[in-house]
């Protein structure tokens, strides 16, 4: 696996905990913000990751 996969699902994941911390603190913008972040990221890594997976 990639270094590269790792990393985003590192910051995938640091988003989410992100726009959760959000959520109860009822910031709505950054909830959204966060979320929509978050799964741009965690796609990417997905996509890198099947990429790395058809190319072996």
């Amino acid at each position: 696996m990639n270094f590269f996969v790792v990393v985003m699902f590192l910051v995938a994941g640091l988003l989410v905990g992100g726009a959760y911390a959000a959520y109860q603190a009822a910031n709505k913008l950054a909830f959204w913000v966060l979320a929509a972040l978050a799964i741009i990221s965690l796609a990417a890594a997905v996509a890198w990751l099947i990429s790395g997976i058809q190319s072996v």
